[in-house]
Protein backbone atom coordinates (compact mmCIF):
# COMPACT_ATOMS: atom_id res chain seq x y z
CA UNK A 1 0.00 0.00 0.00
CA UNK A 2 1.20 3.50 -0.85
CA UNK A 3 -0.17 6.92 0.00
CA UNK A 4 -0.23 9.40 -2.89
CA UNK A 5 2.22 11.65 -1.04
CA UNK A 6 4.70 8.77 -1.00
CA UNK A 7 4.63 8.65 -4.82
CA UNK A 8 4.23 12.23 -6.05
CA UNK A 9 7.58 13.99 -6.22
CA UNK A 10 9.65 10.79 -6.39
CA UNK A 11 12.38 10.56 -9.06
CA UNK A 12 11.88 8.03 -11.85
CA UNK A 13 14.94 5.80 -12.29
CA UNK A 14 15.71 3.34 -15.12
CA UNK A 15 17.17 0.09 -13.76
CA UNK A 16 19.00 -0.95 -16.94
CA UNK A 17 20.26 2.54 -17.81
CA UNK A 18 20.98 3.80 -14.30
CA UNK A 19 19.53 7.17 -15.24
CA UNK A 20 16.90 9.51 -13.84
CA UNK A 21 14.06 10.53 -16.16
CA UNK A 22 12.34 13.32 -14.26
CA UNK A 23 10.01 13.00 -11.28
CA UNK A 24 6.36 12.11 -10.63
CA UNK A 25 4.27 15.25 -11.14
CA UNK A 26 0.84 13.76 -10.40
CA UNK A 27 -1.31 10.62 -10.54
CA UNK A 28 -3.52 10.01 -13.56
CA UNK A 29 -6.84 8.73 -12.20
CA UNK A 30 -9.04 6.26 -14.04
CA UNK A 31 -12.38 7.53 -12.71
CA UNK A 32 -14.27 4.61 -14.27
CA UNK A 33 -12.74 1.79 -12.20
CA UNK A 34 -11.23 3.80 -9.33
CA UNK A 35 -7.56 3.15 -10.05
CA UNK A 36 -4.36 4.94 -11.00
CA UNK A 37 -3.90 4.46 -14.75
CA UNK A 38 -0.49 6.08 -14.98
CA UNK A 39 1.99 8.45 -13.38
CA UNK A 40 2.44 11.82 -15.08
CA UNK A 41 6.19 12.48 -15.37
CA UNK A 42 7.77 15.94 -15.38
CA UNK A 43 11.05 15.73 -17.29
CA UNK A 44 11.44 19.48 -17.78
CA UNK A 45 10.30 19.23 -21.41
CA UNK A 46 6.56 19.93 -21.22
CA UNK A 47 6.70 21.77 -24.54
CA UNK A 48 7.11 18.32 -26.15
CA UNK A 49 3.94 17.01 -24.54
CA UNK A 50 2.97 15.05 -21.42
CA UNK A 51 5.08 12.03 -20.45
CA UNK A 52 3.20 9.08 -18.97
CA UNK A 53 4.32 5.98 -17.10
CA UNK A 54 1.52 3.34 -17.20
CA UNK A 55 1.06 1.86 -13.75
CA UNK A 56 1.59 -1.68 -15.05
CA UNK A 57 5.04 -0.63 -16.36
CA UNK A 58 6.30 0.34 -12.90
CA UNK A 59 9.03 -1.98 -11.66
CA UNK A 60 8.95 -0.73 -8.08
CA UNK A 61 7.49 1.95 -5.82
CA UNK A 62 10.31 2.44 -3.35
CA UNK A 63 10.88 4.75 -0.43
CA UNK A 64 13.18 7.02 -2.42
CA UNK A 65 12.32 6.41 -6.09
CA UNK A 66 9.97 4.92 -8.67
CA UNK A 67 11.88 2.38 -10.75
CA UNK A 68 11.26 1.26 -14.35
CA UNK A 69 13.03 -1.31 -16.53
CA UNK A 70 14.14 1.27 -19.11
CA UNK A 71 13.21 4.63 -20.60
CA UNK A 72 11.01 2.98 -23.25
CA UNK A 73 8.40 2.48 -20.51
CA UNK A 74 7.78 6.24 -20.45
CA UNK A 75 5.19 7.03 -23.13
CA UNK A 76 3.47 10.01 -24.72
CA UNK A 77 -0.24 10.49 -25.32
CA UNK A 78 0.42 9.56 -28.95
CA UNK A 79 1.84 6.22 -27.79
CA UNK A 80 -1.20 5.47 -25.60
CA UNK A 81 -4.15 7.61 -26.83
CA UNK A 82 -6.63 5.97 -24.45
CA UNK A 83 -5.00 7.96 -21.65
CA UNK A 84 -5.80 11.26 -23.35
CA UNK A 85 -9.43 11.12 -22.19
CA UNK A 86 -8.28 10.70 -18.59
CA UNK A 87 -5.89 13.66 -18.94
CA UNK A 88 -8.68 15.82 -20.33
CA UNK A 89 -11.04 14.80 -17.51
CA UNK A 90 -8.53 16.12 -14.97
CA UNK A 91 -9.85 14.06 -12.04
CA UNK A 92 -7.56 14.68 -9.04
CA UNK A 93 -9.68 13.25 -6.14
CA UNK A 94 -7.58 14.99 -3.49
CA UNK A 95 -9.21 18.27 -2.57
CA UNK A 96 -12.66 17.28 -3.80
CA UNK A 97 -15.81 17.45 -1.71
CA UNK A 98 -17.46 14.22 -0.53
CA UNK A 99 -21.26 13.91 -0.59
CA UNK A 100 -23.48 10.96 0.13
CA UNK A 101 -26.09 9.90 -2.44
CA UNK A 102 -28.59 11.48 -0.09
CA UNK A 103 -26.84 14.85 -0.43
CA UNK A 104 -25.09 15.00 2.96
CA UNK A 105 -21.77 16.85 3.00
CA UNK A 106 -19.01 14.71 4.57
CA UNK A 107 -15.93 16.88 4.05
CA UNK A 108 -13.01 16.99 1.60
CA UNK A 109 -10.60 14.24 0.58
CA UNK A 110 -7.02 14.97 1.65
CA UNK A 111 -5.33 11.65 0.77
CA UNK A 112 -5.77 8.34 -1.03
CA UNK A 113 -4.10 4.98 -0.42
CA UNK A 114 -3.22 2.78 -3.42
CA UNK A 115 -2.54 -0.96 -3.50
CA UNK A 116 0.18 -2.73 -5.52
CA UNK A 117 -2.06 -3.03 -8.60
CA UNK A 118 -2.85 0.68 -8.70
CA UNK A 119 -6.35 0.26 -7.28
CA UNK A 120 -7.49 3.02 -4.91
CA UNK A 121 -8.02 1.17 -1.64
CA UNK A 122 -8.87 3.87 0.89
CA UNK A 123 -9.82 7.54 0.87
CA UNK A 124 -9.12 9.87 3.78
CA UNK A 125 -11.08 13.03 4.35
CA UNK A 126 -11.26 15.96 6.71
CA UNK A 127 -14.79 16.41 7.98
CA UNK A 128 -16.46 19.81 8.30
CA UNK A 129 -15.60 19.84 12.01
CA UNK A 130 -11.89 19.16 11.39
CA UNK A 131 -11.72 15.43 12.24
CA UNK A 132 -9.74 13.09 9.95
CA UNK A 133 -11.61 9.92 8.96
CA UNK A 134 -11.30 7.29 6.25
CA UNK A 135 -13.57 5.03 4.22
CA UNK A 136 -13.04 2.18 1.73
CA UNK A 137 -12.96 3.24 -1.91
CA UNK A 138 -15.59 0.57 -2.64
CA UNK A 139 -18.16 3.01 -1.26
CA UNK A 140 -17.44 5.50 -4.03
CA UNK A 141 -20.23 5.73 -6.59
CA UNK A 142 -18.70 8.52 -8.69
CA UNK A 143 -15.24 10.06 -8.87
CA UNK A 144 -16.03 13.57 -10.12
CA UNK A 145 -13.77 16.54 -10.86
CA UNK A 146 -15.15 18.58 -7.96
CA UNK A 147 -17.30 16.12 -6.00
CA UNK A 148 -16.96 12.45 -5.00
CA UNK A 149 -20.29 10.69 -4.39
CA UNK A 150 -20.37 7.80 -1.92
CA UNK A 151 -23.02 5.20 -1.15
CA UNK A 152 -24.97 5.37 2.09
CA UNK A 153 -26.77 8.18 3.84
CA UNK A 154 -25.08 7.97 7.23
CA UNK A 155 -21.67 9.24 8.33
CA UNK A 156 -18.51 7.81 6.81
CA UNK A 157 -17.33 4.72 8.70
CA UNK A 158 -14.12 5.53 10.57
CA UNK A 159 -11.11 3.31 10.06
CA UNK A 160 -7.42 3.66 10.69
CA UNK A 161 -5.70 4.28 7.33
CA UNK A 162 -2.49 2.36 6.59
CA UNK A 163 0.76 4.03 7.64
CA UNK A 164 -1.07 7.04 9.02
CA UNK A 165 -1.31 8.62 12.47
CA UNK A 166 -4.11 7.29 14.69
CA UNK A 167 -7.50 8.35 13.43
CA UNK A 168 -9.82 10.26 15.71
CA UNK A 169 -13.00 8.28 16.09
CA UNK A 170 -16.16 10.35 16.03
CA UNK A 171 -18.88 8.64 18.09
CA UNK A 172 -22.46 8.89 16.94
CA UNK A 173 -24.30 11.56 18.93
CA UNK A 174 -27.94 10.82 19.66
CA UNK A 175 -30.31 13.73 19.00
CA UNK A 176 -31.08 15.84 22.03
CA UNK A 177 -34.61 15.37 23.30
CA UNK A 178 -36.92 18.29 22.71
CA UNK A 179 -37.78 19.86 26.10
CA UNK A 180 -41.41 19.53 26.97
CA UNK A 181 -41.51 23.08 28.34
CA UNK A 182 -39.60 26.18 27.26
CA UNK A 183 -39.58 28.77 30.09
CA UNK A 184 -39.15 31.67 27.69
CA UNK A 185 -42.39 30.81 25.82
CA UNK A 186 -45.47 32.65 27.07
CA UNK A 187 -48.39 30.24 26.99
CA UNK A 188 -51.63 31.36 25.46
CA UNK A 189 -54.78 30.18 27.22
CA UNK A 190 -56.24 27.24 25.41
CA UNK A 191 -53.14 26.78 23.25
CA UNK A 192 -50.39 26.23 25.83
CA UNK A 193 -49.34 22.73 24.70
CA UNK A 194 -49.36 23.64 21.00
CA UNK A 195 -47.30 26.81 21.45
CA UNK A 196 -44.71 25.13 23.67
CA UNK A 197 -44.29 22.21 21.28
CA UNK A 198 -43.97 24.48 18.25
CA UNK A 199 -41.45 26.71 19.99
CA UNK A 200 -39.34 23.72 20.94
CA UNK A 201 -39.24 22.39 17.38
CA UNK A 202 -38.38 25.79 15.88
CA UNK A 203 -35.61 26.47 18.37
CA UNK A 204 -34.18 22.97 17.98
CA UNK A 205 -34.17 23.31 14.17
CA UNK A 206 -32.54 26.73 14.31
CA UNK A 207 -29.89 25.38 16.66
CA UNK A 208 -28.99 22.52 14.32
CA UNK A 209 -28.92 24.80 11.27
CA UNK A 210 -26.67 27.26 13.10
CA UNK A 211 -24.30 24.43 14.15
CA UNK A 212 -24.06 23.22 10.54
CA UNK A 213 -23.39 26.75 9.28
CA UNK A 214 -20.71 27.27 11.93
CA UNK A 215 -18.99 23.97 11.03
CA UNK A 216 -18.99 24.81 7.31
CA UNK A 217 -17.64 28.30 7.99
CA UNK A 218 -14.93 26.85 10.25
CA UNK A 219 -13.86 24.45 7.47
CA UNK A 220 -13.81 27.23 4.85
CA UNK A 221 -11.84 29.58 7.12
CA UNK A 222 -9.30 26.87 7.88
CA UNK A 223 -8.93 26.05 4.19
CA UNK A 224 -8.46 29.73 3.25
CA UNK A 225 -5.79 30.21 5.93
CA UNK A 226 -3.98 27.14 4.60
CA UNK A 227 -3.96 28.56 1.05
CA UNK A 228 -2.91 32.12 1.95
CA UNK A 229 0.76 32.74 1.26
CA UNK A 230 1.16 29.64 -0.91
CA UNK A 231 2.35 29.86 -4.53
CA UNK A 232 0.31 28.81 -7.56
CA UNK A 233 1.78 25.76 -9.31
CA UNK A 234 0.34 26.94 -12.62
CA UNK A 235 -1.67 29.77 -14.11
CA UNK A 236 -5.34 29.77 -13.09
CA UNK A 237 -7.77 31.51 -15.43
CA UNK A 238 -11.51 32.16 -15.57
CA UNK A 239 -13.58 30.42 -18.24
CA UNK A 240 -13.32 33.52 -20.44
CA UNK A 241 -9.52 33.70 -20.18
CA UNK A 242 -9.09 36.31 -17.42
CA UNK A 243 -6.04 35.58 -15.26
CA UNK A 244 -6.81 34.87 -11.60
CA UNK A 245 -3.18 34.16 -10.66
CA UNK A 246 -0.03 33.44 -12.68
CA UNK A 247 2.20 30.43 -12.12
CA UNK A 248 4.36 31.14 -9.08
CA UNK A 249 2.06 33.96 -7.96
CA UNK A 250 1.23 34.34 -4.27
CA UNK A 251 -2.20 33.28 -3.06
CA UNK A 252 -3.78 36.36 -1.46
CA UNK A 253 -7.27 37.18 -0.21
CA UNK A 254 -7.93 38.93 -3.53
CA UNK A 255 -6.87 35.82 -5.47
CA UNK A 256 -9.08 33.59 -3.32
CA UNK A 257 -12.05 35.92 -3.85
CA UNK A 258 -11.53 35.96 -7.62
CA UNK A 259 -11.21 32.16 -7.70
CA UNK A 260 -14.39 31.73 -5.67
CA UNK A 261 -16.40 34.11 -7.89
CA UNK A 262 -15.13 32.33 -11.03
CA UNK A 263 -15.89 28.87 -9.58
CA UNK A 264 -12.18 28.06 -9.72
CA UNK A 265 -11.57 27.68 -5.97
CA UNK A 266 -11.20 23.89 -6.14
CA UNK A 267 -8.88 24.10 -9.16
CA UNK A 268 -6.74 26.68 -7.33
CA UNK A 269 -6.64 24.49 -4.20
CA UNK A 270 -5.30 21.54 -6.18
CA UNK A 271 -2.54 23.56 -7.85
CA UNK A 272 -0.43 25.10 -5.09
CA UNK A 273 3.26 24.71 -4.33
Amino acid sequence: MKRSTEIVGQPVISITEGKEFGHVKELLVNYVNGSIAALVIDDGKWYLGAKLLPFEAIAGLGEYAVTIDNSADILTVKDKPELEKLLEAGIKIIGTKVLTKGGRMQGRINEIVIDDTGKINTCELETVDGAVVSFPAQRVVTFGKEVVIIAGTDEVAIAKPPAAPPVTKVPAVPPEPVPAVRPEVIPVPGQQAEVLAAAGVVEETKGKEQAADDSAKKFDDKHRKFLLGKKAARRIETDNGMIIVDQGGEITEEVLQKAKLANKFVELSMNIQ
